[in-house]
């Protein structure tokens, strides 16, 4: 990418969506590169990407400080799940067998090993870290998904894609490496308890170039968020409501 790409987009997000927190970046390495901002203590996945996200900090990750929450570190490829994982769904949240089974079988993941380290950082450093990042993740409501997506169909045809169970949220990492972008999640009870998600808090993660086809499309029709309705701001009150009755001239 040239000089100043991340920053711009990073600050046409800001712009036409109006995200409460910046957009993040991640970047994963084959191996432990020294050169990382590592964090000092171990944090679950998500709270990390929340750390970024909100605070903007520039964030090193590795097996020994994303594995608070294993399910992160699994999803990243750095470490396999304790034996006994399955069985404490099982115990512990009272459900079968074959369903704790299936949980951990549909979560999507990187291969593992293939990644050891990485860093997850606003958008806009990325120009300072003079990498590329693999996948963007945006924390954003319904209106601004809507309109993000409705931006990238309208250049493509392509409908995002999505299919979660309610945990392990933190897989729309990996979805994107796979392909499947752009992708739609919705926080777990971990990424509420841990990482403060909140009520109406919608993940997306795109690949830069799908990103950036959305946001071309938005700014070459003028849109933004929020979305105009026109139905809402452009209709006179009506006669019969108490407001009306209080406001109007007679």
């Amino acid at each position: 990418m040239s000089e100043g790409t991340y920053s711009s987009l990073h600050k046409d997000l800001i712009e036409i969506i109006k995200l409460k927190s910046d957009p993040i970046g991640i970047k994963l390495f084959s191996d432990v590169r020294p050169d990382l901002p590592y964090l000092n203590k171990n944090l679950a996945l998500c709270q990390v990407m929340k750390l970024a996200s909100i605070y903007g900090r520039n964030i090193g990750i590795s097996a020994d400080n994303v594995d608070a929450c294993v399910i992160g570190t699994w999803i990243l490829g750095f470490r396999e799940l304790p034996e006994d994982y399955a069985k404490r769904w099982v115990v512990l949240r009272r459900i079968t067998e074959e369903v704790a089974s299936k949980l951990l079988e549909q979560i999507h993941r990187l291969p593992m090993g293939k990644y050891k380290s990485g860093v997850i950082a606003p958008l806009k450093k990325f120009d300072e870290l003079n990498v590329d990042p693999d996948v963007i993740i945006l924390m954003t409501n319904s209106a601004q998904t809507y309109l993000l997506l409705r931006g990238f169909f309208d250049s493509t045809g392509i409908k995002p894609k999505s299919d979660f169970n309610g945990h392990a949220a933190c897989e729309v990492i990996a979805t994107p490496y796979e392909g499947n972008s752009p992708w739609l999640t919705i926080p777990c009870g971990g990424a509420r308890g841990l990482a403060e998600a909140q009520d109406d808090e919608i993940w997306l993660g795109m690949t830069v170039e799908h990103l950036k086809t959305a946001i071309n499309r938005l700014k070459s029709e003028g849109s933004k968020y929020p979305p105009t309705v026109y139905q809402i701001v452009m209709t006179p009150p009506i006669p019969e409501h108490a407001l009306t009755r209080l406001i109007s001239r007679s």
